[in-house]
């Protein structure tokens, strides 16, 4: 099972394309059956966020400890995540606050469990990651 992360904006978001070649970061439509996470957002543009394992399991840092894994792996998630905040930190200042929803691919339709307020900065913090069944905002800086 995989971790999901959509994103919705009051305007469209840029989408990035998966390079197989150099696996990262990307941005693209949700699949058709993903539509039903629409019922989490406020915002109307909807996408989908991957990592370089094309899930959002990636975005996964801080979940465990550093021994879990082997140091490429900890290299690729720590420049998948950079890559979403250095996203974030375009797209904000573009299109203001971001709704960022995080699931269990199969629970698009569950209700949050978790809130918080995000930041880019936030994404770039050793302890970072996704809790299941979390909706979030994004903004620029905390105030």
């Amino acid at each position: 099972m995989c971790m999901m992360i959509y994103l919705a904006a009051d305007q469209p978001l840029r989408m990035l394309e998966w390079n197989e070649g150099d696996p990262g970061f990307h941005v693209s439509a949700p699949a058709p059956d993903e539509e039903r996470v629409r019922c989490q957002f406020t915002k109307a543009n909807l996408v989908y966020a991957g990592s370089h394992e094309e899930c959002g399991c990636g975005f996964q840092y801080g979940e465990y400890s550093a021994d879990n894994y082997e140091q490429s792996e900890l290299e690729q998630r720590r420049r998948s995540l950079n890559q979403f905040a250095e996203y974030l930190r375009v797209e904000l200042s573009r299109v203001g606050p971001i709704e960022v929803y995080a699931c269990w691919d199969g629970d698009q339709e569950t209700a949050p469990e978790h809130h918080r307020i995000l930041t880019p900065s936030s994404l770039e913090a050793d302890d970072f990651f996704f809790r299941q069944k979390e909706l979030s905002t994004a903004v620029e800086h905390r105030r």
